[in-house]
């Protein structure tokens, strides 16, 4: 049995300090995955990255997927990176974002439209250099409804702090999750655990025929609705809303092929 099920059919894993580590995919992962996908089972990766960041990065392993949930669950791509359904933040919402506190104190802040990825402006490029996504200016950027807008800090520690005070702020009408040293903002309830009950949907499967795997706080609440592993090192709260963790993909999956 598969993590202790006979009826596993999907495995839903995070990207960033799951799959990939390292800046890297280990071949181990690779060939654990595409195994179990040519028994006939599902593959899918869950992330709060957008889209044109994980499929650069994507793009440099022989990694199948069955579909992508980007941007904490607020994107759908299908099995070739085809977007199936998008849930915004609404006009009202980006544009408050834009306009609160935050701004002044983060690091820099990305902006996510569709596939598209900016960086606002009036802040610093984004945290990781190997990323240069096109600047987007704010009068320019208050005329559109994003999927999620991201704040980055250098530290980890202020992340937290400023997400805390930022879902404080929207109180309930969006959703704040905060991972390494980045506060991402969705629309309320768009988190990774809805966003795989939207794709179990479209999937046609049932929340019994996944596992999912993850390690840091925006993997919380999928790991504890569904069947979750932590990666081993992940912080405790993550350990404890999984219960179980695996060292590895390969370690998880292995056993069930």
């Amino acid at each position: 049995a598969c993590g202790g099920k006979d009826n596993v059919r999907l495995l839903a894993c995070d990207f960033d300090g799951t799959v990939f580590c390292k800046h890297s995919i280990s071949e181990r992962d690779l060939l654990a995955i595409a195994r179990w996908r040519a028994e006939g089972n599902l593959f899918g990766i869950v992330t709060g990255r957008g889209a044109g960041t994980l499929l650069a990065d994507l793009s440099r392993f022989p990694l199948e997927y069955d579909f992508l949930l980007c941007n904490n669950g607020a994107l759908l791509l299908d099995s070739r990176a085809n977007p199936v359904a998008e849930r915004p933040l609404g006009i009202e919402m980006s544009r408050y974002l834009l306009d609160h506190e935050i701004r002044e104190h983060c690091s820099s802040c990305a902006l996510f439209a569709g596939s598209a990825m900016y960086v606002l402006e009036e802040t610093g490029p984004w945290l990781n250099p190997v990323y240069t996504p096109s600047t987007l200016a704010v009068q320019k950027a208050r005329d559109i409804d994003f999927l999620q807008i991201s704040f980055g800090f250098r530290e980890r520690t202020r992340s937290m702090a400023w997400g805390e005070r930022l879902q404080a702020d929207v109180a309930g009408k969006a959703q704040v999750q905060c991972s390494l040293s980045v506060a991402d903002v969705t629309a309320r309830g768009v988190g990774k655990a809805t966003g795989i009950a939207w794709a179990l949907d479209a999937l046609c499967l049932s929340p019994g025929d996944i596992l999912t795997v993850g390690d840091d706080g925006n993997d919380r609440e999928m790991l504890a609705a569904y069947d979750g592993y932590a990666m081993e090192g992940a912080d405790r709260d993550v350990l404890a809303a999984a219960g179980k963790s695996t060292a590895s993909i390969a370690d998880l999956v292995e056993p069930c092929l």
